[in-house]
């Protein structure tokens, strides 16, 4: 029975949704308005009525429920066979999986034993007048960005970046849950996670404030955290300081790091290359120090501060401590 639809890939965090999953399908219901494809949420292990009904508010027409308590943790085996199995089934239009690390490990195998296109770690996604899934990828360290097409083989794939897109909610809505208790006799179960902890880096993604810092800073990290606790913000990083191994790419912020919808962003020593200003395209105000004034990064920013950040940061510091 061939499903024409949109589906997403519902991954767990502990009895709920990973934020990550909730943001694919708010675009997917964006694409399902623009399509009039539905979308249909699948979600693999045990879970609560109550909560199986929420999901269907953040923009599911209908939902896959995988009732097998066996994937209320994830494993590798089991994961990629009770999905190809319901997809072989069902033949959806479209898959979409949240690029998290587990969901880039479930999207590779299962394109591969489908033997289907997949984009990864896709920025933009749009559906064109043929009903083909385009998916935007950052390509030359984030100068353009490549629009990708599966024109023939089904489903048409992507993981998704996450912090991309934001949840659509909408506490009205109504869908359907269909239950399936997928037949995972036999099948060798090799890698399992048995337990999951999360760390303590920030997720960046949900900073209201963010301080980024750029090779103008001459990686003195020190002088940034002690002005992002001045101002109450989280510390952000382009990428060559975290190449350099200064902070954990966790901070990293750009078209291969972290998108952020920050209501403030204060940017020092940034050149503004497309690799990381697609990273604040989303930010609510934009200030930027810089020393040159015809630097890139004042092109997206919303205030421009011509000057030397180690003459300016420390002052603005001493400002704050005035204030509190």
């Amino acid at each position: 029975m061939t499903e024409k639809s949109i589906w997403v890939f519902l991954e767990r965090k502990g009895d709920g949704v990973e934020d990550t999953s909730l943001e694919v399908l708010g675009k997917a219901r964006e694409l399902s308005d623009k399509s009039g494809l539905p979308v249909t949420g699948v979600i693999p292990g045990t879970m609560d009525g109550g909560k199986l009904k929420k999901i269907i508010n953040y923009g599911a027409d209908k939902l896959l429920y995988l009732d097998e308590a066996n994937l209320n943790n994830y494993s590798t085996d089991l994961y990629v066979h009770s999905l190809e199995s319901i997809v072989r089934e069902k033949l959806p239009e479209i898959l979409l999986i949240g690029a998290t690390p587990y969901g880039r490990d479930l999207a590779g195998r299962l394109a591969a034993r489908l033997r289907t296109g997949l984009t990864a770690n896709a920025v933009t996604l749009d559906v064109d007048d043929n009903g083909l899934l385009v998916s935007g990828v950052p390509a030359y360290g984030g100068k353009i960005i490549a629009e990708i097409v599966c024109e023939k083989s089904r489903p048409q794939m992507a993981t998704v970046r996450p912090g991309t897109f934001k949840p659509y909610f909408n506490e009205k809505r109504n869908g359907e849950i269909e239950t399936i208790r997928p037949d995972i006799s036999g099948v060798r179960d090799r890698v399992r996670v048995r337990e999951r902890k999360i760390s303590d880096f920030l997720d960046l993604t949900k900073s209201k404030r963010t301080v980024i810092a750029g090779n103008g800073t001459r990686g003195d990290l020190g002088l940034v955290k002690e002005f992002a606790d001045s101002i109450g913000a989280d510390i952000g990083v382009t990428r060559p300081l975290a190449d350099r191994g200064l902070i954990s790419r966790d901070f990293q912020v750009g078209s291969t790091g972290y998108s952020l919808r920050s209501e403030i962003a204060v940017i020092l020593g940034v050149s503004g290359s497309e690799h990381f200003t697609s990273g604040i395209k989303d930010c609510g105000t934009v200030i930027s120090i810089d020393l040159n004034p015809k630097s890139e990064i004042f092109q997206h920013s919303d205030y421009c501060i011509v000057g030397d950040i180690f003459d300016l940061i420390p002052k603005a510091i001493e400002k704050m401590k005035v204030k509190m």
